[in-house]
């Protein structure tokens, strides 16, 4: 059962919370809606028919600086619940409040000023109200009279309010207690809310059934109020049992005097009072039962919901972690891309300096007299070599079908060798030892392994400060005379396995740097 309608934001320790109380159809509805001023108004009865049945709070309004929360609560004359389920209503609301901290600053109790007279119920109800809220309580409470417009004159009103103050049995014990009057004379959004500046000042006192309830752990049916709505139904069930005696006496007496008709209508009543008894008697046992499901209901509730804070709370904790994680990763992999950036940039701007090579003079042939041995640095002619790149830690090889030269990572017997040629230590041919395949240019500007009679002539270029380097340049005075054997260029990656080797324009790199090793 849904017990409080809580729209907007729940009230603050801060708020002026006030409870509206009174009979059905007292106007309670009416007058928080002109107080509020609210465009979410709450639903308003035009006849005895109860439109409230649960307790609701209205949206927060300011007044004086300080904001206000008032809250609609059914009658105990509900035309929908009976007085133990309104009970069960109120009590559980006020329990809530209390075990968040938060009390009331006033109540405002409504009567009909217009109503001829102040019948049983009023009293019983209005006495139900004052064991709710006990003794201490009721100098936060405002009596407040409505309906002023329906009378002939405001004197009658006056006369009728001074009547109600005196009567024992109903106002006069209240307001002995510190209670107060006020009159809502006239339908006004000012009259309403100079009712609610007089609670303004006071200090929040916990009511009695909270205490009880709370503090002193008490069944609903062991409070106060508990026991004056018990006493009621008691009474109420006497009445239903005397009725039911002079229907069955009166069914018997129709029976002697063969009156079927009467002593069938006697019985069909009794059958509905005895009903309603029993309904009554299932209310009185039922109440502290009811009662605790609806504490059940709602501790259950407040487990789930702080399991899904606590939950949310740590989703928030993970994913801010993963997040710092992942900046992290992000930070220290720009910071490695920017390393290699300036080592690549160090790199290019150092062999810059290094003319690119005119190809009658660059070269320094070495030629030996005695045994006609051609080499370059540290290449000798007929000499079988590994090319492998330092920057990937590859080496240069033919892939599977034996035609373009890629990277790969091959172990110390395995891996492909080629052989450099030369007559004059200025023109080169590399050819695979394991293929016989020379390594070419085609036409179309890209490497190949070929197996012809007039192969591409290379230049080999040492590159300084590196043991055994060599930049390696097609030499063939043709269209792409000048380029160099490379990874692609100018990536701050790391390639992998498989990589093509192709040939680029020079720009000085160190994709374009060869370690020539004798194998």
């Amino acid at each position: 059962m849904s017990v409080t309608v809580e729209p907007g934001v729940p009230p603050s320790d801060k708020d002026v919370l006030i409870a509206v109380m009174g009979l059905t159809g007292s106007g309670k509805s009416t007058f928080i809606n002109l107080a509020t001023q609210s465009p979410n108004k709450l639903r308003v009865g035009n006849s005895v028919q109860s439109c409230t049945d649960a307790v609701e709070r209205a949206e927060p309004f300011d007044l004086d600086g300080r904001r206000v929360v008032l809250f609609d609560t059914p009658g105990f004359d509900d035309t929908n619940k009976t007085e133990t389920e309104i009970l069960r209503i109120i009590a559980f609301e006020l329990e809530k409040q209390y075990r968040k901290g938060q009390t009331l600053h006033g109540i405002i109790y409504i009567h009909r000023i217009s109503d001829l007279r102040v019948g049983g119920l009023a009293k019983t109800n209005f006495g139900i109200f004052r064991k709710l809220c006990g003794d201490a309580s009721l100098r936060n409470v405002v009596i407040m009279t409505n309906m002023w417009s329906r009378l002939s004159s405001e004197l009658e009103g006056r006369r009728r309010a001074a009547e109600l103050a005196t009567l024992d049995d109903f106002f006069k014990p209240a307001i002995a207690k510190g209670a107060v009057m006020a009159h809502h004379m006239e339908d006004t959004v000012d009259s309403a809310r100079a009712i609610i500046h007089q609670i303004l000042k006071n200090h929040p006192i916990a009511l009695d059934i909270q205490k009880e309830i709370v503090d002193e752990h008490k069944n609903i049916d062991q409070t106060s109020a508990g026991v004056a709505v018990d006493e009621k139904l008691t009474k109420l069930a006497y009445e239903y049992e005397l009725k039911l005696k002079e229907q069955f006496e009166a069914a018997e007496q129709a029976r002697r005097e063969r009156d079927e008709e009467t002593r069938k209508e006697q019985l069909e009543e009794a059958q509905k009072v005895q009903q309603l008894l029993r309904k009554l008697e299932e209310e009185k046992s039922n109440q502290a039962r009811q009662y605790q499901l609806l504490q059940d209901q709602f501790a259950e509730a407040e487990r789930k919901r702080e399991q899904a804070m606590r939950e949310a709370e740590e989703r928030s904790r993970r994913e801010a972690k993963a997040a710092e994680a992942r900046w992290r990763q992000d930070l220290e992999a720009a910071e490695r891309r920017r390393a290699q950036e300036k080592a690549d940039l160090e790199e290019r701007m150092r062999n810059m300096a290094i003319a690119p090579p005119s190809y009658s003079a660059s070269v320094t042939p070495i030629c030996n007299a005695d045994d006609d041995e051609v080499k370059y640095r540290t290449v000798v002619s007929g000499g079988t070599y590994t090319l492998y790149n330092k920057k990937h830690e590859l080496y240069a090889t033919l892939d599977r079908d034996e035609k373009y030269v890629s990277m790969k990572e091959y172990g110390k017997g395995s891996r492909q060798q080629w052989t450099f040629e030369s007559d004059d230590a200025e023109d080169w041919t590399i050819q695979s030892v394991r293929t016989g395949k020379y390594l070419c240019v085609t036409s179309e500007g890209s490497l190949k392994a070929r197996t012809t009679s007039s192969p591409t002539s290379w230049k080999l270029s040492k590159v300084r400060g590196v043991r055994d380097g060599y930049r390696i340049y097609v030499n063939d005075g043709g269209l792409y005379d000048g380029q160099v054997i490379s990874v692609p260029q100018l990536s701050s990656r790391y390639v992998q396995t498989g990589e093509r080797v192709d040939v680029f324009k020079r720009f000085g790199g160190t994709d374009e740097n060869w370690i020539i090793e004798d194998d």
